[in-house]
């Protein structure tokens, strides 16, 4: 895994250079390896066929950027994907249900486990969380606490529907089929006691609400994944 989390921390270094995240590129080290407490997760993710994995910096670095995160991640245009899917200006974004943006985002920032001591790997899988359909927002974190799994922030949704959408010239997010119309996707670890952001996304562009925890929608999908701690060698 050394050499491969090598590879994993040079190329993620390179897409934040290219994106005009320059500071979360230094705060990733070159060469580094898996937190010892970690170790048996990644085995286990391993096995369990989660198959992407994407470093990224301290959540502190991310909040702090968070208004140049979404500038690069969702409005500049994206050289691989043709015209018709370019994003749209601006992103719908708001931290309440809505039909008018506030440019606000609902994000917590506590409870995320490595992701505030230092650099970590999102190990995740694009497959739904499938007996997460239909379930309340509440239910859901419950779920993905019972099993130590972890659900997607809103900074690493903004990351990672970029690199998926530049890599495979569409917005679709899941490895299993999409509604045409796009993603619904619960965002599980930006919840609050009280509401947790949701996002959405077709050919044209990115929009993120939040809504009550209590509400419940047939049609969004949950995604899990797990934050591994990077130890710098």
């Amino acid at each position: 895994m050394k050499l491969e989390l090598s590879f994993i921390l040079e190329k993620c270094r390179s897409f934040y250079k290219e994106h005009g995240l320059a500071d979360w590129a230094e705060a990733l080290p070159r060469r580094g390896n898996i937190a010892q407490a970690d170790e048996s997760k990644l085995v286990w993710a391993e096995r369990a066929g989660w198959d992407e994995l994407f470093a990224f910096p301290p959540f502190g670095l991310q909040m702090a950027t968070l208004d140049r995160l979404i500038e690069e991640m969702a409005r500049k245009h994206a050289a691989p994907l043709p015209d018709d899917q370019q994003y749209t200006e601006p992103p719908f974004l708001a931290d309440e249900t809505t039909k008018t943006p506030n440019g606000q985002v609902l994000q917590r920032t506590d409870r995320l486990g490595s992701r505030a001591a230092g650099p970590y790997l999102w190990v995740f899988s694009r497959v739904p969380v499938t007996n997460a359909w239909g379930r309340s927002g509440k239910q859901i974190a419950e779920l993905l606490e019972s099993k130590d799994w972890q659900g997607l922030t809103v900074p690493e949704y903004l990351v990672l529907q970029r690199v998926l959408s530049e890599r495979e010239r569409h917005h679709r997010f899941f490895s299993a089929e999409e509604e045409p119309r796009g993603h619904h996707l619960w965002l599980v670890d930006s919840a609050t006691d009280t509401r947790m952001a949701i996002a959405s996304s077709n050919q044209r562009g990115i929009n993120i609400q939040a809504c009550p925890l209590g509400h419940r929608e047939a049609r969004r999908a949950t995604l899990a994944g797990m934050a591994l701690a990077i130890n710098a060698l």
